[in-house]
């Protein structure tokens, strides 16, 4: 195809596929203005990749030109010309006033944040296999997105996220923000033994405490692989 081209988002989520088939599996999510670099085309599909370098195929009548750079990113999802709008989604000068959405939804796409405090509006979204939005979640999908509305870029899957960042020696050095590990599973560690994570055991976006002695935190401490801080994610002053 040449050299790669950038495009954007252009409905409220695209699934990321497997294959360029819509019965492929969904490996992950990009959501309203995110950057992909097109690769390649087959039939209705791009060959993408996003900004966390994760490969897959996107249907192209979900992918548009790029409106301007990226100003803001939404604080809250928002219907807004037609368009869902999911939490995160990034906009330009020009869309902010297509679409009316309003002031208080919008946050500079470089303005940091507290992905411990974010996660609380979250509580009960449902589980979604290769989920990255408010309308659904996988565990990496959820941790990813927090951490990029807080400027702080994750890979996509656990494994990967579990080799990135630094080593936390254990809970007692633990602090809010970190992320806990284990096998094939995520969470962000909220203190005090807590984390709040989305999983398929409960359905969604739920809070688990690791110290209440129950059966599903046991099982979870037996498959614990270890704690990671990612660099400038410092959350001691957030909020539950």
């Amino acid at each position: 195809m040449g050299r790669s081209r950038v495009k954007g988002i252009a409905v409220g989520v695209a699934d990321l596929r497997h294959k360029p088939k819509f019965r492929s599996e969904r490996i992950s999510q990009l959501i309203y203005g995110e950057e992909v670099r097109i690769l390649g085309s087959e039939e209705d599909y791009y060959r993408a990749v996003g900004r966390d370098r994760y490969e897959g195929y996107v249907q192209k009548s979900l992918v548009g030109d790029l409106d301007g750079d990226r100003a803001y990113k939404m604080a809250e999802r928002h219907r807004a010309g037609g368009l869902q709008l999911p939490f995160g989604s990034y906009l330009s000068e020009g869309e902010a006033k297509r679409l009316k959405v309003p002031r208080k939804l919008l946050v500079p796409v470089d303005r940091g944040a507290d992905p411990t405090s974010l996660a609380g509006d979250f509580l009960g979204v449902p589980y979604l296999w290769g989920g990255t939005s408010d309308f659904g979640y996988d565990c990496s999908g959820f941790t990813q997105r927090l951490f990029r509305y807080s400027c702080i870029e994750l890979p996509r899957n656990a494994g990967w996220q579990r080799d990135a960042g630094e080593a936390v020696n254990g809970f007692e050095a633990a602090r809010r923000g970190d992320l806990v590990f284990f096998t094939g599973h995520v969470a962000v560690y909220l203190g005090a033994k807590k984390i709040v994570h989305a999983n398929l055991s409960h359905g969604g976006v739920s809070i688990t405490d690791l110290a209440d002695g129950s059966g599903y935190s046991k099982r979870l401490l037996g498959i614990l692989q270890g704690i990671r801080r990612f660099e400038g994610a410092d959350f001691t002053g957030g909020r539950a």
